[in-house]
């Protein structure tokens, strides 16, 4: 009997609250190659096998090779604070390894939100993947505590993530 350890590492991360809306950045390094890596963020229909509060996702319309808008509907509860969360985003691929998101608030429970991801080798095995974010909710986040309560979530959100990132990719990877 075999088993498999996916620990993606977490090199950084952060969340910081300026009135109401959050910027968060992360880094973190996954043992897979930088194709493998690319193919599992970029598999815009099922995002729920990197992040587990994503119930359903789904690539809405496509403009062109490299632009799309997608959908994602995902539940997060921290404590007794559940949230139904709706981003309906435009995604735009770059050949650099970038990929932007920009929140679409009239189909989306957030009033805006950008975020960038970079997903670059480290080396024939290894890619880090750097995203940077802020996001303003369009729904009520509990003063004083919700920031708190975010701030431990994320930390496990990010771990959980790398580790599921790094799954699929080695997965996906050829024998």
């Amino acid at each position: 009997m075999t088993f498999s350890t996916y620990a993606g590492d977490v090199e950084h991360a952060d969340i910081q609250f300026v009135g109401a809306a959050y910027r968060y950045n992360f880094k973190i390094r996954i043992d897979a190659p930088l194709e493998a890596v690319r193919a599992v963020v970029t598999d815009y229909n099922h995002l729920h096998r990197i992040n587990d509060d994503v119930l359903r996702s789904e690539i809405v319309e496509r403009y062109d090779t490299n632009r799309l808008k997608r959908r994602m509907w995902l539940n997060h509860c921290v404590l007794v604070f559940c949230f139904d969360l709706v981003f309906v985003e435009n995604v735009e691929e770059f050949e650099d390894g970038t990929i932007t998101t920009t929140v679409i608030p009239a189909e989306s429970n957030f009033r805006r939100g950008t975020a960038k991801w970079r997903v670059e080798p480290l080396s024939a095995d290894t890619t880090r993947i750097s995203v940077e974010a802020e996001q303003e909710p369009d729904f009520w986040i509990p003063p004083v505590i919700g920031p708190m309560i975010f701030k431990r979530a994320f930390m496990k959100e990010v771990r959980d993530t790398a580790e599921n990132i790094e799954r699929e990719a080695q997965r996906a990877r050829p024998k």
